[in-house]
């Protein structure tokens, strides 16, 4: 009788990790110019729990590389991977899609997992359809070197892997819901040094308050990981329970991009940085102790807005904070679960303005679930009445992963992309932009007390209303350059008219 071959071990492998070009132009049209390049952060932590396992990692941003898709391919061919690894949004996703079909016709052996909320959600259309060997659902790093471990082992049945979905004779199988690194402290510093550096600033037409420096960086960094609110359009809503990182640890990080990294500013992307007061003073002290002078920014609940923490987090170095307002009409904030209301709004407003030099972006949402055009216009009269510095106005996306999505696709409401017989249309996913003002697109869905038509005038009417006034004329006239004139010319055209 023949023996029968062991399965090769491999003590590491050739792991490549890729940010993919998404469809931008599609997306946001000249709109496309405001978006900012930032690491991709979520990659970052995944290659350094898998090289600190002994795997060889690569990582290829081929959005902030504007990378087209042959040089992609070309990139990838180069590496010669035995397992790729793509961060999967709702904007790149039909481009993993082809990708991931790609890979498996062209590079035998290649092993694909994805990951992100877009995959979680799209996982057996994407297994199905020959495009990944695995999904992994949740917070990925301990999970993908798992598989990494069972693949060096020559082990492709995951069973015993955390929260991933997989085919198994044929068949999906997903081993667990939802995974999360319960202590944020475990994990190593994303590995920066895998991407290049220089490609990461703030241009001056961000959609942020903040322009960099000439010559310096602009970075992100995540010290919380949950969110306790149920925000029906959002999609960290798996009833995580929020997660912080050790201050000091936290502070160290800033400390060094400041001295190692040219950094000037950095973004706070926690979905609550805020949520632990007693945690935002001791970081907060901690900056003011080293005498740390980068700027920073982060998304803030007007729940947790206090003239004490204003002024603590003023006095270290706190540039920009973004509220989520969404609505100056207290039943639509209550339909899409916000649990504020628009006084509780004008009195973080005002905190922040008596209190501190933070600059405020306001964010908006139009054609929330059942809003009339007449409350579309409130709103916009209530972003209008408040002291803001910036203000965005997104449509109701109802984005894959969030329970409004759930919601109207299980009520036959919204186009998925799947099909009746099976296929999956991914043509349908570039649809899912709050910004269609910007370009000719008709939104993926409209709440049914308003048309698309009038949707998008009321987007354009909104940033007219907020924009085109003496003040704030002069407060964005510091963004112009003789050398973005003609592009800036263009975003303001297409989206105010």
């Amino acid at each position: 009788m023949d023996e029968v071959e062991a399965p090769e071990k491999r003590t590491d492998m050739r792991v490549l990790l890729i940010n993919p070009p998404d469809e931008m132009e599609s997306m946001f049209g000249v709109g496309k110019g405001l978006v900012q390049k930032y690491e991709p952060l979520g990659l970052l932590y995944v290659a350094a729990v898998a090289r600190e396992a002994g795997h060889d990692v690569t990582v290829i941003d081929a959005y902030a590389e504007d990378l087209d898709l042959t040089s992609l391919e070309a990139r990838i061919r180069a590496v010669a991977p035995d397992v790729v690894g793509f961060s999967t949004l709702t904007c790149n996703g039909a481009m993993v899609y082809e990708l991931g079909r790609w890979i498996h016709e062209e590079i035998p052996g290649a092993y694909v997992v994805l990951g992100n909320i877009h995959a979680s959600v799209y996982a057996r259309q994407y297994l199905e359809n020959g495009a990944a060997d695995a999904v992994v659902h949740g917070e990925g790093e301990y999970t993908f070197r798992s598989i990494l471990e069972h693949l060096a082992a020559g082990r492709r049945d995951l069973v015993d892997v955390e929260a991933v979905s997989f085919l198994r004779d044929g068949a999906v199988l997903q081993t667990s819901p939802w995974s999360v690194v319960p202590d944020l402290a475990t994990l190593p510093r994303p590995a920066r040094d895998l991407v290049n550096q220089q490609r990461y600033r703030l241009t001056e037409l961000s959609n942020q308050n903040y322009i960099a420096e000439a010559g310096k960086q602009a970075k992100t960094v995540v010290t919380s990981r949950g969110c306790f609110y149920r925000c029906r359009f959002c999609v960290v809503h798996h009833g995580i329970r929020p997660r912080y990182d050790d201050t000091v640890r936290v502070v160290d990080e800033l400390q060094m991009l400041e001295e190692e990294h040219n950094t000037d500013y950095v973004y706070i992307q926690d979905p609550l940085f805020m949520g632990d007061r007693r945690r935002v003073v001791d970081i907060s002290s901690e900056i003011v102790r080293r005498g740390l002078t980068i700027k920073w920014g982060c998304d803030a609940n007007v729940r947790h807005i206090t003239p004490e923490i204003v002024r603590v987090m003023d006095d270290a170095n706190c540039y920009e904070l973004s509220l989520g307002i969404e609505s100056g009409v207290q039943r639509n904030l209550d339909a899409v679960g916000k649990k504020i209301s628009p006084e509780m709004v004008r009195r973080a407003v005002r905190a922040i303005r008596e209190n501190s030099d933070i600059l405020i972006e306001g964010l908006f949402i139009l054609g929330i679930p059942g809003e009339t055009h007449a409350e579309a216009l409130e709103t916009i009269r209530f972003a209008t009445s408040l002291d803001l510095d910036m203000a965005q106005f997104s449509i109701m996306t109802p984005y894959p992963g969030s329970p409004l999505f759930e919601e109207l696709a299980a009520e036959g409401e919204l186009d998925t992309g799947i099909r009746a017989d099976g296929t999956l249309d991914t043509s349908v996913w570039t649809r899912y932009s709050s910004y269609i003002m910007f370009t000719d697109n008709e939104p993926i869905w409209v709440t049914p007390t308003m048309d698309w038509r009038e949707l998008k005038a009321l987007q354009k009417k909104a940033l007219r209303d907020f924009y085109l006034r003496p003040r704030q004329i002069l407060r964005q006239l510091r963004r112009i350059r003789p050398s973005n004139l003609v592009q800036t010319a263009k975003i303001a055209i297409k989206g105010f008219f």
